[in-house]
């Protein structure tokens, strides 16, 4: 006579089952698209911004009662501020500021009060013939623009000292230097430094990629977990146990429901991702070349992309085995939001000290997670996006992270085990521990 498994619906029978109820179901549908239209948005956003900047610059006016001083302040802070347009043919179209002189403090006043200007930069000369500079503006928030008027400030102040020497001592016009930042510690994939550009668009996608991961852990898991609860909690478990085993319905429920949720994240991710892998050319085709530069997201390579998938699936599977346990082991649905918050804290856990290796740190603690389950898929992910880890530390980490699932798998199968023989109890920490120990 056939063995009672082999009669039995396999687990992907049980999977597809599962699978179909959510990715069929009108709140899963609707939630992707809306979710699918934010994310590209997202992606675009940097794109939009700089079309309403290009269509609308900042204008800055400069005041002063010495009219020489005027001219020289209003080319200082227009090199400051528009640095790729010195020199450039396409200065008319690349700006970002325009600044220009106003006769009187009166006028530029109330060109501020109705918005027509973004800032007013007032040069008074003091008894002693130094300058006092201030810049009023209606938007103190702006950290960047205020940063780059005090460059400027700094520079009319030499210039207006370099007036007073004796004439053989003129050195010319002021030219705003060349700056650039050499990073020491963040390298790209060829082993080089990466340019600034690079170092800052892979900590913004890191903090990104951290961040969905994290999502869709406390997301997905839950939906495993509440699949368990709800079985159990519902007469759905005695057909189920009737008709499968434990491990069948285990490894079904979390591909099943995990499935939907892949599914679900793709719907979103890939969309956004073929916008960032189309931004330089979508930028250059909307706001030409002049404007396109430093708008899209540079280094983001296969390798990245591929890291971050492998991290991706490997946490997503061991966090799902640790909620599908968490929903066998109560006996209520009402019971999972007390149940899972532990499993919640680890993953923030986890996702704090990513967030400080994107921010440049890397303390020899965060090292040690990197390779830790289960914080490994969020830390060892950051160092990888900042090119902070090699290639055999990367290796180390999937292979403890993959055997590190087996384990959990095993413990999760004889926890579910032990939740369909106490079916319909509400069982002590000790009566549970005992049927997991029984369980075959």
């Amino acid at each position: 006579m056939a063995s009672r498994d082999a009669l039995l619906p396999n687990a992907a029978i049980v999977a597809r089952h599962e699978y179909a109820d959510r990715v069929r179901s009108r709140p899963f549908v609707a939630s992707t698209i809306i979710l699918m239209v934010l994310a590209v948005g997202v992606a675009l956003a940097p794109i939009a911004l700089r079309y309403l900047e290009r269509a609308d610059p900042v204008r800055i006016a400069v005041v002063a009662s010495d009219g020489e001083l005027v001219a020289q302040a209003v080319g200082i802070v227009e090199s400051v501020l528009n640095p790729t347009a010195v020199g450039d043919a396409t200065v008319e179209t690349a700006r970002g500021y325009l600044v220009g002189a106003m006769p009187d403090r009166d006028t530029a006043e109330r060109a501020l009060d109705r918005d027509d200007i973004g800032g007013i930069i007032v040069i008074e000369r003091l008894s002693d013939r130094q300058l006092a500079i201030t810049f009023r503006t209606n938007d103190p928030g702006n950290g960047v623009r205020n940063q780059l008027v005090g460059f400027a400030a700094e520079a009319i102040g030499i210039i207006d000292w370099s007036r007073s020497l004796p004439p053989e001592s003129q050195l010319g016009a002021f030219v705003t230097p060349q700056y650039a930042i050499e990073g020491t510690t963040v390298v790209s994939d060829g082993g080089g430094p990466v340019t600034p550009q690079q170092a800052a668009s892979r900590s913004l996608l890191g903090v990104v990629f951290v961040f969905l991961l994290s999502m869709t852990v406390a997301i997905y898991g839950m939906w495993v977990a509440t699949g368990v609860a709800v079985e159990k909690s519902s007469r759905v478990m005695e057909l189920m146990v009737s008709a499968a085993s434990p491990r069948q319905m285990l490894i079904g429920k979390v591909v099943g429901i995990g499935a939907a949720g892949l599914t679900q994240y793709l719907a979103i991710a890939v969309p956004a991702l073929i916008v960032l892998a189309f931004q330089d050319r979508l930028a250059e085709a909307i706001l030409g070349a002049a404007w396109a530069e430093g708008v899209t997201i540079v280094g983001l390579t296969p390798a990245l992309l591929a890291g971050y998938g492998v991290f991706f699936l490997l946490g997503f599977t061991l966090f799902a085995l640790l909620y599908a346990a968490i929903g066998a082991f109560v006996s209520r649905p009402d019971d999972l939001q007390t149940m899972s918050l532990p499993l919640s804290l680890v993953a923030l856990v986890g996702y704090l000290p990513a967030l400080l290796v994107l921010g440049g740190r890397e303390a020899p603690w965060i090292i040690v997670a990197s390779y830790l389950p289960p914080f490994s898929p969020f830390v060892m992910l950051a160092r990888v996006m900042v090119g902070g880890v090699g290639p055999a530390g990367f290796a180390v980490a999937v292979a403890i992270l993959m055997c590190s699932v087996v384990l959990v798998a095993i413990a999760t199968i004889r926890v579910y085990t032990a939740g369909v023989l106490l079916y319909g109890q509400r069982p002590s920490l000790r009566a549970f521990i005992a049927a997991a120990r029984q369980a075959p």
